[in-house]
């Protein structure tokens, strides 16, 4: 239960990410986005899509330390201090929940970043127009796709069968996100409608493995501080 006021947060049109913070940002709101913890009431996360945002204590909860740790990681090297923090829950079957949370005075800032690059991101993957594959927004465009895939196989319901590798979801654009992304890495993902969510699947044997090698990565370095954004 988040008992933190929740404030509006101002985010105008004109928003925008530097193209050399979008993938870190895009990837760190992607792993938000596929938590159903940050939310108002109705909905899986905060309404980051609208002009007023909603501005949470905790970003986002997550069942596993790695993507916890993903997400602290990607915030610290955007200049956000942020700060994982571990609760025990259950009664006899105890469990950890993983949280991620940013200093009061920073919480406003974070959000205004992930809502624009949420926005930014999942234009450049979605969108239809075509570009030269020397482009340096096709070069980026696969990094998002990676950075997405990543996120998703970090903090969505993974499951890994003998026939197909699926990703838990309950947010639709997420996952339409993820079958473009699967897309740009030379991968056929599919959508399939579950119970309260959606699985969004790969079945080639080789394609899972190209999927899954997203999980490799290197810190990558990030400007010490992101620009204001007005």
């Amino acid at each position: 239960m988040i008992d933190d006021p929740v404030r509006p947060a101002r985010l105008t049109p004109e928003t925008v990410v530097p193209t050399d913070v979008l993938p870190a940002a895009f990837e760190a709101t992607s792993l938000i986005q596929c938590t159903d913890v940050s939310r108002v009431p109705g909905r899986r996360r905060p309404e980051w899509r609208s002009a007023a945002p909603m501005v949470l204590p905790t970003l986002a909860e997550f069942d596993h330390e790695e993507a916890a740790v993903r997400l602290s990681t990607l915030l610290g090297d955007l200049g956000f201090a942020a700060i994982h923090e571990v609760t025990m829950g259950g009664g006899r079957r105890r469990y950890q929940v993983h949280g991620v949370v940013v200093p009061p005075a920073q919480r406003e800032d974070a959000s205004r970043l992930l809502a624009g690059a949420w926005r930014q991101g999942r234009r450049a993957l979605l969108g239809t127009d075509p570009i030269g594959s020397s482009s340096p927004r096709n070069a980026q465009r696969g990094i998002l796709a990676r950075a997405a895939w990543r996120a998703a196989l970090l903090a969505g319901g993974r499951r890994l069968r003998a026939d197909f590798l699926g990703i838990r979801l309950g947010d639709q654009e997420m996952a339409a996100v993820l079958v473009r992304a699967a897309r740009l890495l030379g991968v056929t993902a599919g959508v399939m409608s579950r119970p309260g969510c959606l699985l969004v699947t790969v079945s080639d044997v080789d394609e899972r493995t190209r999927v899954l090698r997203t999980l490799h990565t290197t810190r990558a370095s990030a400007p010490a501080r992101v620009p204001a954004l007005v």
